[in-house]
């Protein structure tokens, strides 16, 4: 699920969004969806509870953290690919440069990117997609929605996830099975982030009055300051704040 993500700056958008006032204005969010995107989301939520939450504590417990690194390192290894084709098409030819650079380096001194020497020579991760890149060319972001087993995102972002997927260089040179075996580490990375970011994920999902509206305020914000937008701390509406 994509509120994962970046979780340092979840963090902080969540204390902002805990601690504002007022509801959200109607035009600043655009969810004209609402209604089918509330059931996906109590869907994914079912699906999270059942089998997501208690595969990631079970990972948490049973494999070593050194492991549970390496995998991550791996998974975000397996990204810098499509992020240097992001990059030069966003026209930040630097980056592109640097990320090509930490995926040669990590792919072989770090021996399949399981180690991250290029962060010790100052080669760091600059993250990136394509729905970023559809905003640099001006698309809007469109009408927020809940994906299946994903989660929030927009009109924008999922058209960057197809296109992200079709532009990956990786998977046009790497053959099967081998490919397959890709998705696997992916899937199991995801496992580790739902251990990693589990404090904030319960929080949002289990002990607000309306989980929806925490990851929607979590996702657009958080997307928004990616996309180096303007946070408007009044524009946030308080997801923790109980009807009595």
């Amino acid at each position: 699920m994509t509120i994962f993500r970046n979780g340092g700056v979840l963090v902080l958008l969540s204390f902002l969004a805990a601690c504002s006032s007022g509801p959200v204005p109607a035009e600043h969010i655009n969810d004209p969806f609402e209604e089918t995107n509330r059931q996906i989301h109590e869907f994914n939520k079912a699906v999270d509870a059942v089998a997501l939450a208690p595969a990631s504590a079970t990972y948490g417990a049973v494999v070593p953290e050194e492991l549970r690194d390496a995998v991550d390192n791996s998974a975000n290894n397996l990204a810098l690919p499509g992020q240097t084709v992001n990059h030069i098409l966003q026209g930040e030819f630097a980056d592109a440069v640097q990320t090509a650079a930490r995926f040669a380096l990590n792919s072989t001194l770090g021996v399949a990117g399981l180690f991250d020497p290029a962060s010790d020579l100052g080669l760091f991760e600059l993250p990136t997609n394509f729905g970023e890149t559809l905003q640099v060319y001006g698309v809007a972001e469109g009408p927020y929605l809940e994906l299946p087993l994903i989660g929030g995102s927009t009109v924008r972002g999922t058209l960057g996830m197809v296109a992200d997927f079709a532009i990956d260089p990786l998977q046009y040179y790497i053959p099967s099975p081998e490919r397959e075996y890709l998705f696997l580490l992916k899937g199991v990375d995801l496992v580790g982030d739902r251990h990693t970011y589990s404090d904030l994920v319960n929080l949002l999902l289990y002990e607000s009055s309306d989980s929806y509206a925490s990851q929607r305020i979590a996702y657009l914000q958080n997307m928004r300051h990616n996309l180096d937008t303007e946070l408007v701390v009044e524009d946030l509406e308080d997801p923790f704040a109980f009807d009595y």
